[in-house]
């Protein structure tokens, strides 16, 4: 009798794999506190990231600070009141003012992933979809001028971008491809967007506000053919809520084949003893990755 030799295409199809639907779920009531390395001192320094899930699950991230960083900063880490489960106006989370109470115009960029290339959450327009879904809390949103979430093209991280986003500015938002949608100023939400390395933004006043002291949540989705569409809630429990577009939209597309990431940014625009925390990080890609084991 014969011995039977699968075929590599045969072995294939038996171990291919897709990665899951859901590529990064952190949530501070139901998740151990992220692991953060590293040492800040200048703009642009990075820090490596770990986010365990609600089932133990371990998921990559790559955290890059902005602005100065004085002597009484601190890292990113769980602060506040935590309690279980969430409520909308509990001020509690993963506090990322980084060094607010003694400097201004400091922040965070963080890529939900696996290092600066996004890993397991970076989309290629065209082949896959996905969101990414945030949500903040600050007492006082005149501390924060940028809260921020969205995607833009693969690229080394450009620091100089949190700044244009908080001014809510047109001019050039550094990236080469981007579109962002969060608190800019510290008064509005705003959705900005830029193309083909283009030397000025397009900014939409998307007539909707934060409020101080309640949950924002923000989500930003790409479709499969590159539309950008957005959507948010407030004042309501961490990752939940009813999701709606804002008052007034945008309409903007990546271009088709783009490898793009999910993104987080922030900036302080005082010196106060204030915390801004994010309490919940999903992101979603469809269809997963295949791969063999």
């Amino acid at each position: 009798m014969g011995i039977f030799r699968p075929s590599k295409s045969h072995i294939a199809g038996q171990l291919t794999r897709l990665t899951p639907r859901i590529v990064f779920n952190w949530n501070y009531t139901t998740c151990p506190d992220p692991v953060i390395a590293g040492e800040v001192s200048d703009d642009g320094d990075i820090m490596p990231c770990v986010f365990t899930g609600p089932n133990g699950e371990h998921y990559g991230g790559t955290l890059c600070a902005v602005g100065a960083f004085g002597d009484d900063g601190q890292l990113p880490g769980i602060n506040g009141s935590p309690v279980t489960p969430d409520t909308a106006t509990t001020a509690a989370g993963l506090d990322v003012q980084m060094d607010i109470q003694t400097t201004d115009n400091v922040g965070i960029q963080l890529i939900p992933g696996a290092g600066a290339l996004g890993g397991p959450s970076a989309l290629t327009v065209g082949t896959h979809s996905g969101y990414i879904d945030v949500t903040f809390f600050t007492p006082d949103w005149q501390d924060f001028d940028c809260a921020v979430i969205g995607y833009r093209k693969v690229e080394a991280f450009q620091t100089g971008y949190n700044a244009v986003a908080a001014a809510g500015s047109t001019g050039d938002v550094v990236y080469h491809d981007v579109a962002g949608f969060g608190v800019m100023t510290d008064t509005d939400l705003r959705i900005q967007t830029v193309k083909d390395n283009g030397a000025n933004a397009t900014l939409t006043d998307a007539v909707s506000k934060p409020v101080d002291a309640q949950n924002l949540r923000l989500r930003v989705t790409v479709s499969s053919a590159g539309a950008v569409t957005y959507s948010f809630v407030v004042n309501q429990v961490a990752g939940a809520g009813t999701l709606a577009a804002p008052a007034t939209t945008a309409a903007f597309s990546f271009n088709n084949g783009d490898v793009i990431v999910p993104f987080i940014a922030t900036l302080g625009c005082t010196v106060e003893e204030d915390s801004l925390f994010i309490k919940d990080i999903e992101v979603q890609k469809s269809p997963g990755t295949s791969f063999v084991n």
